[in-house]
């Protein structure tokens, strides 16, 4: 406790200046216990070495990681850099648009002349009753 720690305190203070700082020092390196994360550190530590298949299988995880992030970053460069893909699609999209509209454009034109081919064989006269006036709704 406390009063344990101020005995030692007026015995080392009590000793030639020389012997305080190392007995101070051992005092601090005794009572300074390595923390449980330290411990299990040196513990991993000691257990992976070159040559042993721990080593050898996180040697191989982290050139893996290595690798597939060069991978990436290789495969990220030529889409950036050298893909033209996307100016050919918008190409094809915008000639398929213009081919739509005109093929649109063919049709209708096509069944304004129906309509008008139609309209020339119409005949109101035929659509009267025999012997009576023609509707004015018939008329153009």
């Amino acid at each position: 406790g406390f009063k344990h720690r101020r005995r030692a305190i007026r015995i080392i203070l009590s000793l030639p200046p020389n012997k305080q700082v190392c007995t101070m020092a051992q005092q601090i390196e005794a009572s300074a216990k390595p923390s449980i994360f330290a411990r299990a550190s040196t513990f991993a530590l000691s257990k992976v070495k070159v040559g042993t298949p721990l080593y050898s299988l996180a040697y191989g995880a982290a050139a893996g990681v290595i690798l597939s992030g060069l991978v990436y970053a290789g495969r990220s460069l030529s889409v950036f850099c050298f893909d033209h893909e996307y100016y050919k699609l918008q190409s094809r999209k915008r000639f398929y648009e213009k081919q739509l509209l005109f093929t649109r454009e063919q049709e209708e034109t096509a069944q304004a002349h129906q309509l008008a081919s139609l309209s020339s064989e119409y005949d109101p006269v035929a659509t009267r009753l025999p012997f009576k006036p023609l509707d004015a709704k018939y008329r153009f």
